[in-house]
């Protein structure tokens, strides 16, 4: 059992954690082993975590330390894509389709025929009928992907997947109004990048995303996968592979 370590947090597995940031940091924080977690050890955590592309919340918690252990059970994988963010309120489908596919916005929405999409909706989801698989594989055919099915993914499918390529995540925000037949909202963003262990729960697991939201900025952020997955239940609605 890890015991998540932070702001205020003392004795000897704070002295430990002190001792391994001098050790991995280049260059060294030089960090007084006092098992006192201050500002200096907080920022040397969080420097940590952004050379390894953890969440970076400065709180030395499972995944930061089995990174700073050596703990991981597997090598991590981070594919190397464009980063591109949504020129519009609606454009998360194209933008997301041209990190995949190495194109651009423009390129991307002149390749996908009217009938799937609009200016003022985006890419027709299909949410409130039974065609999402129809309407995905067409997509996914355009544009030289492959569509999964809505489904449950188990961490061990992800991270087989993951190692194989990139993921595009077509995600619906409303799972009641999906289960009801009406249909619900989404977005699509691009999932590049997996390390941790092998704990089933993911709560040893980090995800790197490429997110095109907001229009001209998009994110660059790592996040939980047992936090993420489970916050949004339709997050796997359908799932684009290369």
């Amino acid at each position: 059992m890890i015991t998540n370590l932070r702001i205020g947090s003392r004795g000897s597995l704070v002295k430990k954690l002190q001792l391994a940031l001098n050790a991995k940091l280049r260059p060294s924080r030089n960090l007084a082993p006092d098992g006192i977690f201050g500002g200096k050890t907080y920022q040397a955590v969080k420097a940590f975590q952004v050379d390894r592309w953890l969440v970076e919340d400065g709180v030395a918690g499972v995944c930061t330390q089995n990174a700073l252990y050596d703990k991981e059970t597997y090598l991590s994988v981070l594919h190397l894509i464009p980063f591109i963010p949504q020129p519009t309120l609606t454009t998360c489908w194209a933008a997301s389709t041209a990190m995949m596919t190495n194109s651009t916005v423009a390129k991307v929405k002149a390749k996908t025929p009217q009938d799937m999409w609009s200016d003022q909706a985006g890419l027709f989801n299909k949410s409130n009928t039974n065609d999402a698989m129809t309407s995905g594989n067409r997509y996914a055919r355009i544009h030289n992907l492959r569509c999964n099915p809505p489904m449950s993914w188990a961490l061990s499918r992800l991270r087989s997947a993951l190692q194989r390529s990139p993921l595009m995540f077509d995600m619906l925000w409303n799972a009641d109004d999906y289960v009801k037949g009406v249909g619900s909202p989404g977005h699509m963003i691009c999932v590049i990048g997996i390390r941790g262990d092998d704990d089933p729960s993911g709560i040893g697991t980090t995800l790197r995303l490429h997110d095109p939201w907001k229009p001209n900025i998009g994110k660059k952020k790592s996040v939980n996968a047992m936090k993420w997955l489970n916050e949004v239940p339709t997050r796997t609605y359908r799932v684009f592979a290369k």
